[in-house]
C-alpha cells in the first residue's frame, strides 16, 4: 500500500506540512479539528486523483 502522503504533490505537501504547523499552535480544539479536517481532505483528494489516474493509465 502506498504511503498517504506520496500521493501528494509538492505543493499539497507543502500546504500540509503548514497546516501541521498550525495545528500544533491552535488555541481551541474546534481549531485543530478545522486543521485536521482540511488536512485529511487534502489527503482524500489526492487518494481519489491517484485512483483515477491508475485506473485511467490501465486503459
Amino acid at each position: 500500500m502506498i504511503a498517504e502522503k506520496e500521493l501528494l504533490t509538492k505543493e499539497e505537501l507543502e500546504i500540509v506540512t503548514k497546516l501541521e504547523a498550525e495545528m500544533m499552535y491552535a488555541l481551541t480544539l474546534s481549531h485543530m479539528n478545522f486543521y485536521k479536517n482540511e488536512i485529511q481532505t487534502i489527503i482524500s483528494q489526492a487518494k481519489r486523483r491517484h485512483q483515477f489516474l491508475s485506473g485511467f493509465s490501465k486503459v
